[in-house]
This record gives C-alpha cells, structure tokens and sequence, in this order.
C-alpha cells in the first residue's frame, strides 16, 4: 500500500515538473537546470528546488492492514497518516488495536488530533468504545489508563475526533467491548486518521 502511494506521488511530482518545464521555458526566463544545478528551476525571484514543491512526510509503519502515510494538506490541517483495518470481538470478550503516532514532523503551532470512524457489520448491532492513552496491552492496564473517552455506547458505527490520544508513550489503544452479548461476535471496520491542526492562543 506504502509502496502504491509513493508510486503515485512519483507520478504527480513529474507531471508538476513538466508544468514547470513549459512554464518557465515558454517565459524566456530559461528552463530546468539552466541557470543552476540539476533539479532546479528558474524563476524571476531566483532558483528553487523541485525538491521543495511537496514535502513529504513520513509516518510510522501500520498496526491495521492498510495504511497511507503521505501528508495532505486541508484548510489548516494536514493528515499525516490514515491506517484501517478489522477485527472480530467474540461474544463476551473485548478487542482493541494499538495505534502509534511514529515518526511525524509536528510544527510548534501544530497540535495533533486522532480522528476515528467504525461500522459494524449490521446496523443494529451496538458496542461499547473506548479511546485510552498510551499502549494498554491486558485489561489491568485499560482499566486504569487516562482515557480521551471511555465505554461510548455506539449503535452500527459511529466517528469523532479526540484530542490528546497519543499524549501518553505517543500511542493510544482502542477498544472495543462487546461483553454485554452473551452469543453473538461483532464485526468491526474502522479507519483512523492522524492530523496536525493549527492552534491559536
């Protein structure tokens, strides 16, 4: 998936360079590399690195199946990674999924939210969520962990965003309780996004 997706920025980098190339050339202000070194572009107020038109950013390796971890840019905010997968939680017992924020660049005006979304398999089926601070590997832990919210009764699926989930080992756990059933599994599919948020005083 990682692989695709800087497949697929490769091929936007090039289409924008050769934008550039007509760009700059067509001006009479010369084109690529001919004023400076390779990989540079001619402008009337100097040289820039084509390097520098999209940074990208990198992102700790996937706990889900999938992941994206190429930083997007939205009105004030920039994801910085997106991971998803499922997990069935037998009758009875509680399921959860450990999420690391990794290696990203957070600026100092920058403050970093979890966003969260899961369905289940059918509509009507109902469970208990929760978002815990920190790595909580056996109920011990999750039972007394700092919580961003804790045992959200949600029916057929549900999203938020929270902040403050990776204040804690820059990780978060989630959790998923469906021991109030005493015969039937839930299904859960779920996505969760890092995104860095511009704050002000």
């Amino acid at each position: 998936e990682r692989c695709r997706g800087l497949e697929g920025r490769v091929g936007e980098l090039e289409s924008m360079v050769e934008l550039l190339k007509r760009t700059s050339g067509s001006g009479g202000n010369g084109g690529v590399g001919e004023n400076g070194g390779e990989g540079m572009i001619s402008l009337e107020n100097g040289m820039m690195n084509i390097n520098d038109l999209i940074p990208l950013k990198k992102a700790s390796g996937a706990t889900g199946s999938s992941s994206s971890s190429l930083a997007s840019t939205q009105g004030g905010e920039r994801i910085l990674w997106t991971k998803s997968s499922s997990l069935v939680v037998g009758a009875g017992m509680v399921g959860h999924s450990f999420i690391e924020l990794g290696s990203v660049q957070i600026e100092s005006y920058e403050t970093v939210t979890l966003r969260w979304k899961f369905d289940l398999t059918r509509e009507e089926e109902d469970i208990y969520f929760s978002i815990l601070k920190g790595i909580c590997e056996d109920k011990r832990k999750q039972r007394s962990a700092d919580a961003c919210f804790r045992s959200r009764h949600v029916k057929g699926g549900g999203g938020g965003d929270v902040s403050g989930a990776f204040a804690v080992q820059n990780a978060c756990t989630l959790v998923w309780s469906n021991e109030m059933s005493w015969f039937r599994p839930k299904t859960i599919k779920w996505t969760v996004e890092a995104v860095a948020i511009e704050w002000s005083d």
